[in-house]
């Protein structure tokens, strides 16, 4: 089937010159030739801007445009502003994709009478290996199917209810192309309330606006994780105003779901997970004040179990966790979900100081593995001994 509608891509660019290069390259040998790039230089402090309209100079595809720093959300409305196709698409500054990619997904589009394309996805490793991250299988849905078997497996990651044990879904947006129309007629934007939920609000709005999506069993992008990256540091920031933050999230995302006819059963549910969600980010945004205030490392006893005191006073008080201890039946947890499993049960049992301090472990845990590549390690020694 030929497929020529104008296709853009937006790439929002933070300090990213170490790898943007690469990027663009693989972005512009796709097979599908009819697009524009948008490279949204965010406000980088390194070179990153001087590389990009250095490489718009080889290709007349490539369209630079600088803002002040606005996080990613703000860089992809930009480029939303000023994109000029028919379907828009959406990449991360180190990532890669197939050169297939916007061609099957574009010719599945027009064949199915789609909206929008979401394909599979690997997660590259530093080795040069790839695993899966989320696997698709070919289909089309329509009406309740989106909502069943893709808004609601989405919004209930990590727990067991409603998973569509077919696909694994997770919230990143740049597997999706994605109908500039289906977007210009419900306003549909990235906002953030917490931090880098953009990606989650723009795939709520499609499924909850969309008519006909398609999904991809071809593996067309590959995400390398990056721990430099902006996402990852600013898990380790602390926000004292997180918990208002999570409320304008939780207070958006609940009328999404009224608005558009979701029962009441399933919002009380959401609101379940959504809050076990808030307790974690509360861990972890209590551990990031005391790293950050040096709280760990005072030398009197005293002054720091005083300190300590004070601030599980503050958790033990907090939305969330209130929420998940007042609820009589929790939601089990998805299996291979560590945190949700042992954490949310000790929070619940108002274990909060022994919840906080395996939190840390965990995360620590977590960071000396991807650091160290310990899981690559192991994986490279089995494939030796077999």
């Amino acid at each position: 089937m030929f497929v020529n509608f104008k296709l853009s891509i937006i790439v929002p660019v933070y300090n990213g010159e170490t790898h943007i290069e690469n990027t663009v390259r693989s972005i512009l040998n796709s097979s599908y030739q009819n697009l524009e790039l948008l490279l949204i230089d965010d406000g980088s402090t390194d070179g990153s801007l001087a590389l990009c309209q250095k490489l718009s100079e080889s290709d007349s595809r490539i369209k630079v445009y600088h803002k002040e720093n606005g996080g990613i959300g703000a860089a992809r409305n930009f480029g939303l502003a000023h994109a000029t196709g028919n379907y828009i698409g959406f990449c991360d500054q180190d990532d890669e994709i197939s050169e297939e990619m916007y061609q099957k997904m574009l010719t599945r589009i027009v064949s199915d009478g789609s909206q929008a394309a979401i394909c599979s996805c690997y997660r590259q490793k530093r080795n040069g290996g790839k695993v899966v991250f989320e696997q698709y299988t070919d289909n089309v849905y329509d009406g309740q199917l989106i909502v069943g078997k893709l808004l609601l497996p989405m919004l209930f990651k990590g727990f067991a209810a409603h998973a569509n044990h077919e696909i694994s879904i997770y919230m990143s947006i740049w597997k999706c192309i994605i109908s500039r129309q289906l977007i210009d007629d419900n306003a549909m934007e990235f906002r953030t309330f917490v931090t880098h939920e953009d990606d989650f609000i723009m795939l709520l709005q499609l499924f909850l606006h969309a008519e006909k999506i398609s999904t991809l069993s071809d593996i067309l992008y590959f995400w390398n994780t990056n721990t430099k990256s902006e996402t990852y540091r600013s898990a380790e920031r602390y926000r004292p105003d997180l918990e208002a933050r999570q409320r304008r999230l939780m207070s958006y995302v609940v009328k999404q779901l009224a608005d558009h006819g979701i029962s009441q059963n399933i919002i009380e549910e959401y609101k379940y997970v959504q809050q076990c969600r808030n307790a974690l980010q509360q861990l972890d945004n209590l551990a990031a004040s005391r790293d950050q205030n040096g709280s760990h490392r005072v030398s009197m006893r005293t002054r720091y179990f005083d300190s300590l005191h004070a601030s599980m006073k503050s958790l033990r008080s907090c939305d969330s966790i209130t929420y998940i201890q007042s609820v009589k039946t929790a939601i089990p947890p998805q299996k291979g979900f560590v945190r949700n499993t042992v954490i949310i049960r000790l929070l619940r049992k108002e274990h909060v100081i022994s919840a906080y301090f395996l939190n840390r472990i965990i995360n620590f845990l977590r960071f000396i593995v991807e650091k160290y590549r310990i899981t690559e390690k192991l994986e490279r020694r089995m494939k030796g001994r077999i």
